[in-house]
Formats: C-alpha cells, sequence, structure tokens
C-alpha cells in the first residue's frame, strides 16, 4: 500500500495534483511554489502561502510569460482575492469556482482510504473514510470538500486538512462518509 502524504505538501502541489495537465500553464519554467492556472475564462495564481487571486483571462494568453501575467495581475483592477473574500481553503476556492471533477474517468479507478486530521487539537484524531471506484483526483477533490465542510462546521476548534490518501487492495469495501463528531 503507497499511501500519499499530503499534510506537508504545498499548496500548489496539492492545485498540481487536482488540476488537469492542460490548465496548467507554464508548466516547465515556472517556480515549484508557485503555479499559475486557467479555468473557465480565468487565470488563477496560486502563492506559495496559499493564497489564490483570480483575474480574467487575457485575450493574448498564449503569447505572455509568467512574468507578462504577474504585471497584469498587479495593474488589473477587477480581480478577485480568496483571502480578501474569507475563502482560506482549497475547498472553498473550488466550490466558488464551481470546479468539479469526474468521479470516473478511464481504468484508473480504485478504492482509497482517505485520512483527515484536525491540526488545531493538542491530541489530534484521524476521521478516516473510504471511496470506492474512484480515481486518485477524485479522492483527493472529495477530501478537499470534506475539510472545507468540517472547518465550517467546526469553524471555532477545527482547522481540517487531508493526512494522507491511500490506495486499498481490497476493492470490495462499500463507501464509508466521514464521522464528524
Amino acid at each position: 500500500m503507497n499511501s500519499m502524504l499530503l499534510l506537508d505538501r504545498s499548496p500548489a502541489e496539492i492545485w498540481r495534483l487536482l488540476l488537469p495537465k492542460q490548465n496548467i500553464l507554464f508548466s516547465r519554467d515556472h517556480e515549484y511554489d508557485d503555479l499559475i492556472f486557467r479555468f473557465r475564462g480565468h487565470i488563477y495564481f496560486v502563492h506559495e502561502d496559499g493564497a489564490v487571486v483570480r483575474m480574467k483571462k487575457p485575450e493574448n494568453l498564449q503569447i505572455l510569460t509568467p512574468e507578462d501575467l504577474w504585471e497584469l495581475l498587479f495593474h488589473d483592477k477587477d480581480t478577485l482575492d480568496y483571502d480578501d473574500c474569507g475563502l482560506f481553503s482549497i475547498g472553498a476556492i473550488l466550490q466558488h469556482m464551481g470546479f468539479l471533477v469526474p468521479l470516473k474517468m478511464g481504468k484508473s479507478q480504485r478504492t482509497y482510504e482517505v485520512e483527515v486530521i484536525n491540526r488545531l487539537d493538542q491530541h489530534p484524531q484521524s476521521y478516516t473514510y473510504t471511496l470506492e471506484d474512484v480515481t486518485f483526483r477524485f479522492a483527493l477533490y472529495h477530501a478537499l470538500l470534506t475539510c472545507h465542510d468540517m472547518n465550517v462546521q467546526f469553524e471555532d476548534t477545527g482547522e481540517y486538512e487531508i493526512e494522507s490518501i491511500t490506495p486499498l487492495e481490497l476493492d470490495s469495501q462499500k463507501i464509508n462518509p466521514p464521522s464528524f463528531g
């Protein structure tokens, strides 16, 4: 069983695992700590600290460099800074974007065990659930939305993050939704 530990991954790494490769801009030329991607007529900038800012996609995108885009972002008056809107988690931003991941794609479906942990708890307790017959991208997407829902539900006492996503060898398990308390 190869578990993908996600707790200490950078926000840009998490986004890269989630996004289709064709949406990621400058994947070879760009710094690894931040990310620029496109989605539904917008360009999104993911900063190394996890902050995300959105601007309208420029018409001449194909000829622009990363530096050009950062310059446009700096001068654009019609940006959306998700931190300023109180949306800090990737799950909250995904919901606002209307981003969806297909439940099934191709032949790469497996059963995954998702482990979520409360980082604010003095004695962290993990919440574990399984997803059957899904892709890794869907398991990650589902886990990010679950963390967001738990953060909303337990806003004063919780900061929930994905600890790991592990493929299971036995594909005969049923989906067990997370238990929140």
